[in-house]
């Protein structure tokens, strides 16, 4: 059996070309929604995991969007491996059972892992820049006003162009 799976960050992150590919050549395509790079469990991909049988493959579309670091990647890789379920790329041709095919796998990974802490890294930066200029931050309260909100960041906005300016 080809089974394949695609992970998304977001709801509303669903990739139809994806998708679209994936069920083209998989018998049954598992679609994880709502999972971050960062968070360890994915549950329908755990519950795929103890579905597989000798013989079968799993299909992602690329290692980077299915393993975002370099443990989690050759951990499911020696899994599948040791149950003798293939692992196969869309986008990526080569063969992770091999000497040089694992070394080009696990940088696949390892750059997979830098761009998520890159991300990470980048996100808290600018979280706390707008800390800084009193930006308040997270989700509104029960009741608050979405456009008062909009309203103080835009006068705060307008309020460092005019100061800027004035330099």
């Amino acid at each position: 059996m080809r089974y394949g799976y695609v992970r998304t960050s977001t709801n509303n992150q669903l990739n139809d070309r994806q998708v679209n590919a994936l069920q083209e050549i998989c018998d049954k395509v598992i679609i994880e929604d709502g999972v971050s790079a960062r968070k360890k469990r994915r549950p329908k991909f755990d519950k795929l995991r103890q579905k597989f049988k000798a013989g079968d493959t799993l299909v992602i579309y690329s290692y980077d969007r299915a393993f975002r670091s370099v443990v989690e990647g050759l951990t499911s890789l020696d899994e599948l491996t040791e149950r003798n379920v293939t692992l196969e790329s869309m986008t990526e041709h080569l063969d992770p059972t091999t000497p040089h095919g694992r070394m080009q796998f696990s940088i696949i990974l390892v750059l997979a892992e830098w761009e998520v802490n890159n991300l990470s890294q980048r996100t808290i930066s600018g979280l706390q820049a707008a800390q800084k200029r009193g930006e308040k931050l997270g989700r509104p309260s029960k009741g608050e006003d979405l456009t008062l909100r909009k309203r103080y960041r835009t006068a705060n906005q307008e309020r460092a162009i005019c100061h800027d300016a004035a330099s």
